[in-house]
């Protein structure tokens, strides 16, 4: 996979939230949406 140019659209995508509940990026379909990974290390907890 390439890296994402600004504005380019994300991949569909779903992983695991904190809480276990699955998480799709499609659930936000239509609504401008900012998508942000941050490391483990960063997460404080």
């Amino acid at each position: 996979m390439s890296i994402l140019q600004p504005g380019t659209p994300a991949p569909a995508f779903s992983l695991a939230a904190h809480s276990g509940d699955s998480f799709a990026l499609s659930a936000f379909h239509g609504r401008k949406t900012v998508v942000c990974f941050l490391p483990f290390a960063f997460t404080g907890g």
